[in-house]
Parts: C-alpha cells; structure tokens; sequence
C-alpha cells in the first residue's frame, strides 16, 4: 500500500456512517394515450402531462401526416381519469369547442405543449409558427377540466419576438415549467435569434439548425400578469448547438438547468460523442442569469429529458439511458435516473420502455406515491403513449438500480396462435447459415408479411467485395423495394402494403432483361432497369428484418413476418406466387388463389416459424443479450448481472470538487465466464473499473491497470473501493490496497459496466449480494496531511 492510499483510507475509516441497499423493483405498466395502429393522427409528439382537479391532461402536438413540422400541425389534448382510458384527441387551441377565444392555425404549426398547474389553473405554455398575427408564444389558462382554455400570446413591445442583446428572438417553449418557493413561475424555452446563421456553425448545419440559440426560461413574479425572458445559457464556441432545457431548485435555491445538445451530426462527421449530448447551466439568482453550458459526463442521445424532485433530498430525470449513434435511431431505453441534493451525477436505473423502438420526449408528473410518464413512440408514426411506475424510491432508504440499457433483443419474438409469425421492432433480425446461392441471371423471393411500418424485409449485401441485394418497404407509403446498386437507387413499385394487416406479397428480378415483378396481394406491377446489376447478386448471409451495416441508414423491419422463401431463378410468375400464397393461406386466414403452379426450382431457403427442421436448418437466430436479474443464492438476496449488465448505486450527495470521500464495500461470486466488469467508479469520460480476468480481480482507468487481488473457486469475494480527489483505491479480500489516477467530476457508481465498450459475453455472469452493499460518504476538504499525501 502506497503512503498516500494509507492515509487516504484512514481519513475515509475514522468516521461517516454507513448505508445499506434494497433493489429498486417498482411496478411499471404502458397504456396507449393515441395510437396510430387505430387512430387518424398519424404522427403525434412533444407531449406533456398534468393532474388538474380529478382528471389527467395530456397534450402534444400531432398531424394527420406521419411527418412533422406540415402545415396544420396542432396541439392536441387528451384527458383520463385513471391515466390509462384516454379520451379521443381534441384541438386543445384552435377550436371554439375547446377554446374560448380559438388561435387558428390553417397553414402554420403549433408546438410542444407545457403544463404547470398555478393557483387552481392549469396553465399551457406553447408556440405557434405562423406568417400571420397568430404568430408567437402563448400562455393558455384552464380554470376548470370541462372548460373552455383562454389563450393569451405573449408580446415584447407590441412584438412577438423577444429583443435581447439587441438582437429579435423567437422563443420555442421546450419543458413544463416549475415554481420557486420564492413563488416565481420558470417557463424553459429555447431562443432562436432571428436574422443570419451562426458564425461557428459548420457547413454541414443548416437551415434553422443552424441558427444562433440559447437555452432560456420566462420568468414572471405576479402569477403570469407580466412575462421577462433571461438572456439564458449557450455552449461555448457553440453558438448554434442547445436544444430544450429543462430547470429545477435544488435544496439550496440554486436553479439548475439540463439541456440537449442540438448537434445531431454522426461523430465521424463531427458530431458530438455519447457523454457530450446532456448539458448543465446553473443559475444563482432565481433564472435572471446562467453559467456556460458544460457537459453532463454521463452517455446518452440527443433528445429532450424531464427532471422532478421525487421526495426528500432525492431528484429524478427521465431520459434515454443510451448512448448516441445514428440520430433518432439511438433513442432507446426511457429510463429514470437518481440523484440526492445537489448536483449533475444522476445515475441511470430502471428502463421504462421495454423493447420498444425509437422513444422520446419522456414529460412526468408526479402524484402520491407515483409518477405518470408521457412519450413519443415509433419513428415516422409516432403514438403518445404512458407509463405508470410506482411506488417512488423511498426518501429514507438507499437502493441499488438495476439498469435496461443493454442492446433492444436482435432476437424477434414469437407472435400470434402457436408462434405462428416472428415480430420484428426494428432492431431484430434473423440470419441465414449460409450465403445465398445465387447466381447473376435473377431471383425470385415470396412473403407473407403484416407490416406496421418501413422497413428491410431481406439484406443480403456484402461489404467488399459488394455484392448482394436488399428488398424491403418504403418509408411513407408502404411500397415494395429492391436496391441492386443500381442506378436508379431503391427500384420501387407503385402498389402498396396494407398496415396492420396480413399482405401476401413477391418479387422477381431478372438480371438478364432488367425486369423486376411486384407481386401483392394479387396485384402486378413490373419495373425496368438497366442490366445487369453493377454488383453479383451473390452476396453473403440473409438478414430477414434488419442488415445494419455500418454505412446503412435504413431501418429495420417493424411488423411481423409469417413465412419467407427465397428462389434461384427468376423464372417466377404469377402463378408460381400464388401457389406460395395457397402454401400459408389458411394460416393467414385467406383463400386459395388460382390459377397456381408449383414452383419447379427448389428454394434457396424457406423461413417458416411453424416448421422448425427447415427453419433450424436454413437460419439461426442472434443471442439474446445479457441484463440483470434479481433472485436468491445461499438465503441472501441478489443481483444476477449477465454479459455487460449494470445497477446504478444511490449514494448521498457528495462533491469531488469540494473534497469529499466515497467508500464502497461489496461482495461478489463468478457464476459463469472469464472476465467481468465488477465496478466502474467515475464518469463516462473518466471512469475506474473494477474486473475480474481469469481469476485475478484487476483495477483500470484509462491506459493504467493494476491487479488488486484473486478470486478463489466459487466462493465470495469482498471488495472495498475508496474514490476521493484524482484517484481511485480498490481492495479485494485482505490483499493490499492498489490505486489509479483519473479526474471524474462527479462520483457516479455502477455495479458492472457503467459505459459501454466492447460488449461481454452474454453467458458470462457473477452474482453481487445486495445485503454486502454498503457506502458511506465523508463530506468536506481532506485534511491537510491527507491533501499533501494525494498530491503528485
């Protein structure tokens, strides 16, 4: 042990008292609010919720269209009883049944809903952009649920845009606003000045992305009679770059604000890493003013987030524990995130959304024990959807969180009566054993599929050399695609799949004559290209839902797939399709078609979920990935991590800045695998991890790594981790205490793998037991033998 860890661990020994943990298990259900499977509002976002005097509200915006921002976007509203029976949606704004003094909005949009209720009123604070006098920002008043709202644009000197600095600004209300105990009213919005783009703007940022903005708020301190807006917070160098805000008090009246940051480029084209998408601003003197944006270290993606107090000297945040990727594909996994007192190192828990794809704009409000959570769901149909979860953390306990944040299943699921059709959520897929066989004259290829929206149906391409084919369903309008690499990009065919429905659909492509043949439900439809394809056919393994390659920006199959069989030839036609419709009619509840005529070639291979010797034969399907499970071993409660599984750790409010000490004590067993990540201590940008590697329990941050200890058979384990200043110190069983060097800024602690890298092994696990988990904090400047000691 190093002179400076000794003395490290005596201060942190001498005194602090110590919590104990439970798992954080609350009970988590979704309703529906809109639903674009049964619903005309195709595409519906940026909702919020409020309980006002016996009813739940939710509004968001929606259009007819699945697509954002056309004209005649309005905002909507929905109202329940219970949170789980919603109302049929209703213009909340533009409606003489709903508004008193209707704002319309033919040809312009309305935006992004906020609820605050204030002295027995339910206040909206939104925006409409509009070429006319109806442009602005509102503030809209409710005094009863069967009322009618009284809606009131808010004008600077007679102008809708706000003049600060010198300069006009349109303010976008971004989050529900909140109430100071001082009885001063936030309303978060972002500011876009009005006139040139960014200087600092890249080339590759245009349009309104590319605008000057701050992260803001309005202010009133005479219940709404008079408005003033903050001159807000941006990042530096940066200027075009925030996006949303959201604000809250902290125990010591300090006004905390989170934001998005708005650079939504992929990171090999300069767009900013995972730990770089959530920004922090403080302010001092109620929102007037705001520090600088800087980073919040923890992963996650560009999208809108929500922060609560949830009891005692706890907060919340709901955001997509996720680290970034391909924008709006990376927003996975709602989860709620913890912290105590002060400060930015929320750590991630719960998932809220299951296996869902593409959630968002997660907006909470919370009542008794419990909070209701509205969402964005889907991609280019986007439902409003809840979730219940409750009871809250309790203010007196500490918990471990155990985490969702690994990969949504690549696995699809079994769906209808006895497995009949496999579901795809538009990250799954199944792969062929072997590469197609086919050769440059053609193919041919039959389905039956129910899709609910786009995407890839089979992916066959290749990297280098290329080669390979995709057939898939267009984005909007559900039309049947091939891409040869040819020319003419996707070769798409005019007819249409029916949403939500059984569809017996085909495709031939002959590479000789440059025809390709559509086939659904019965109908043709040929279209030509130039032949041959740049590329052989041949390319490699089948990927039924989803290919993902690297360079790909399709996405996968959303949608069930009950049958699929693919042909060497492209000598396929009609009558040929419908003896493959005849094959699976009954299933699909259809009748026989005629005339048919059995195919004469043998298929290439033959997905079909109810015929498992064929399917096992021709396809395997991926792993199913790792996660975290609660059970009992030995009488003692614990946490079964698997693969690269994770629990947030709930500790008392600490600051490295002002010197604080963290300890942490553990014990844990190998189940199955050579190397786990026990621990990770830090931020996303500099953490310490705790792992074992066959057999040895090891300490690393950054490029330094030390061995800590051993792990003998199947029995447990004990470690004790002391975190403080630029360092962290691990002790495994009675060996010597080992350190490293990093510089978090904060002390976030997971159990397992905090930040994703390469992944783990799903098969691998160890088991941590929960009543062995104790941490304690030691608050203040170490002492000065100490501070001498752990400087280098």
């Amino acid at each position: 042990m190093t002179a400076a860890a000794f003395i490290l661990v005596a201060a942190v020994l001498a005194s602090g008292p110590w919590r104990t943990y439970e798992v954080y298990q609350p009970r988590i259900e979704r309703h529906f609010v809109v639903d674009t499977h049964t619903q005309k509002l195709k595409y519906n976002h940026d909702s919020s919720l409020a309980w006002f005097k016996g009813r739940w509200f939710c509004l968001w915006n929606a259009n007819d269209p699945p697509a954002e921002g056309r004209p005649g976007q309005l905002n909507y509203v929905s109202t329940s009883p219970d949170g789980r029976m919603w109302s049929s949606p209703e213009p909340a704004f533009s409606s003489e049944r709903r508004s008193a003094n209707p704002i319309p909005c033919e040809k312009g949009t309305q935006w992004q809903p906020n609820l605050i209720v204030v002295d027995g009123e339910l206040w909206a604070v939104w925006s409409q952009n509009s070429r006319d006098e109806h442009h602005g920002c509102y503030v809209s008043r409710l005094t009863d649920p069967d009322g009618q709202w009284i809606n009131r644009r808010l004008l600077w000197k007679g102008d809708p845009h706000a003049s600060v600095d010198g300069s006009p600004w349109r303010l976008f209300p971004t989050q529900n606003p909140v109430r100071l105990r001082s009885g001063r009213i936030l309303a978060p919005v972002t500011m876009m000045r009005i006139g040139p783009p960014a200087p600092d703007a890249p080339a590759n940022v245009t349009s309104w992305w590319a605008r000057v903005k701050r992260n803001s708020v309005l202010y009133t301190d005479d219940g709404g009679r008079t408005w003033q807006v903050s001159t807000g917070a941006m990042q530096p160098k940066r200027s075009w770059a925030q996006w949303e805000p959201t604000v809250w008090e902290e125990p010591d009246g300090t006004v905390m604000m989170f934001a998005r940051n708005n650079d939504m480029r992929a990171q090999d084209q300069g767009g900013a890493a995972p730990d770089q998408m959530l920004l922090w601003s403080r302010s001092a003197d109620g929102g007037v003013t705001w520090s600088a944006h800087q980073y919040v270290p923890l992963e996650t993606v560009a999208s809108r987030m929500h922060v609560l107090p949830a009891g005692g000297d706890r907060f919340m945040m709901v955001h997509n524990d996720w680290p970034a990727g391909r924008f709006v594909s990376d927003r996975c996994n709602l989860a709620l995130f913890f912290t105590r007192g002060g400060g930015l190192d929320f750590v991630a828990g719960p998932g809220l959304t299951g296996r869902e794809p593409v959630v968002a704009y997660p907006q909470m409000w919370v009542r008794d024990d419990a909070v209701l959570i509205s969402y964005s769901q889907g991609r280019a149909y986007r439902s409003i959807k809840v979730v219940h979860v409750s009871p809250l953390p309790r203010p007196d306990r500490y918990y471990v969180f155990a985490r969702s944040n690994l990969s949504p299943s690549a696995r699809p699921t079994r769906s209808g009566q006895v497995g009949r059709a496999f579901r795809f959520d538009g990250y799954q897929h199944i792969a062929t054993r072997e590469v197609l066989d086919l050769s440059d004259e053609g193919f041919s290829v039959g389905a039956w599929v129910k899709p609910d929206g786009s995407g890839v149906l089979l992916d066959t391409r290749s990297g280098r050399p290329a080669g390979g084919f995709v057939w898939g369903v267009s984005r909007l309008e559900l039309r049947p695609f091939v891409y040869l690499a040819t020319a003419e990009g996707n070769i798409t065919s005019s007819l249409r799949l029916t949403r939500g429905r059984w569809n017996d659909i085909g495709l031939s492509v002959n590479n000789r004559t440059g025809l390709v043949m559509f086939y659904v439900n019965g109908e043709v439809h040929g279209v030509t290209y130039r032949p041959p394809a740049p590329h052989p056919l041949r390319g490699t393994t089948g990927h039924v839902g989803a290919k993902r390659m690297p360079t790909s920006s399709l996405p996968g199959l959303t949608g069930e797939v009950m049958a699929m069989t693919v042909y060497a030839t492209p000598e396929f036609g009609l009558q040929q399709h419908n003896w493959l419709h005849n094959a699976l009619a009954a299933r699909a509840g259809r009748q026989n078609r005629s005339p048919a005529a059995r195919p004469k070639a043998h298929p290439v291979i033959r997905l079909d979920p109810i015929d498992e010797a064929a399917f096992e034969q021709d396809f395997v399907l991926p792993d199913v990935g790792g996660g975290v499970e609660v059970g009992t071993v030995d009488a003692c409660r614990v946490l079964r991590l698997k693969g690269s599984g994770s629990a947030g750790v709930d500790l008392d409010q600490n600051s490295r800045r002002r010197g604080d000490r963290v300890e942490l004590a553990f014990r844990f067993r190998i189940e199955r695998g050579d190397r786990h990540v026990l621990c990770t201590v830090g931020d996303a940008r500099e953490p310490a991890r705790v792992f074992h590697d066959r057999g040895e329990v090891r300490l690393a941050a950054g490029k330094h790594e030390v061995r800590c200890g051993t792990v003998s058979g199947d029995d447990w384990t004990d470690v004790n981790i002391v975190t403080h200043d630029g360092r962290t110190a691990v002790r495994v069983g009675t060996s010597d205490l080992v350190e490293v060097h990093h510089h978090p800024v904060a002390m976030w602690i997971y159990l397992g793998e905090g930040y994703r890298r390469d992944a783990i092994p799903s098969d691998y696990r160890f088991i941590i037991d929960v009543g062995s988990v104790r941490s304690r904090v030691i608050t203040g400047d170490p002492p000065v033998s100490s501070r001498a000691g752990l400087s280098r």
